[in-house]
């Protein structure tokens, strides 16, 4: 039993800051249980991204603490956190296949060509794609690109997964469809997820407990209810449009 409440992410007084100015990050404290489902919601320049970079290992904090599982993060190497992180490009590799792509984190954890083919089969039966192992990059729509972007994320088996506001590039109506595919897909698995976005939608479909960011701070914590119903500040009720 205690061992199960180390597996957590835990976020204290962390900071952040570029070329001596103003703070990107200011005193952030986070507890994340493991399996939630956490939403960032903030405009843009609140510090939404920094906190995936700092939470990630693509960032060092400047100050503060940051934990996972009970072992200090703030130095240790992005690529042995078993992080899984998809960005808001996809970043897809085009000299790949659909299959190859999603096989790339697994072959870099030198899992065995069986195991590597189960699971990909595995990801794409997931994500609605069983025919499309051998498709090119470049054959595949905006939502078939980031369906086999979140399988590639997901196949090493992350313990952490952070979307980068992943739905940003595509059009209104393709969003709403795949906001629906996205949310269904998160919601079963049994890891902490943390969803970013600047559309409130998004964070209320996405997450169980939303954080709103401003100016690299929390304004507020809370569930969609709670965010709605009792707004913590002015500027909180504003940009939500209470």
């Amino acid at each position: 039993m205690k061992n199960e409440k180390r597996k957590e992410l835990v976020l204290e007084n962390v900071c952040k800051q570029y070329d001596n100015e103003t703070l990107v990050i200011k005193d952030i404290n986070l507890r994340l249980a493991r399996g939630t489902k956490l939403s960032v919601l903030g405009p843009s320049g609140s510090g939404k991204t920094t906190l995936l970079r700092l939470i990630s290992g693509l960032e060092t904090p400047d100050s503060g603490h940051i934990t996972f599982n009970g072992r200090l993060m703030n130095n240790y190497p992005a690529h042995k956190r078993n992080f899984g992180m998809m960005f808001q490009e996809f970043a897809l590799f085009p000299h790949m296949n659909v299959y190859d792509n999603i096989a790339f984190g697994l072959k870099m954890k030198k899992k065995s060509r069986s195991e590597i083919k189960s699971r990909v089969n595995e990801m794409l039966k997931m994500i609605d794609l069983g025919g499309f192992a051998r498709r090119n990059i470049d054959e595949l729509s905006g939502g078939e690109r980031q369906r086999v972007a979140l399988a590639r994320t997901l196949a090493p088996g992350p313990e952490l997964v952070m979307l980068d506001e992943p739905l940003s590039s595509l059009d209104i109506a393709l969003r709403k469809h795949l906001l629906k595919e996205l949310t269904r897909i998160i919601s079963s698995l049994s890891i902490t997820t943390i969803f970013v976005t600047h559309d409130h939608e998004e964070a209320f479909a996405a997450g169980d407990i939303i954080i709103v960011m401003n100016h690299g701070t929390i304004e507020q914590k809370g569930t969609e209810e709670q965010l709605l119903n009792s707004p913590g500040n002015p500027w909180v009720k504003e940009f939500l449009g209470v």
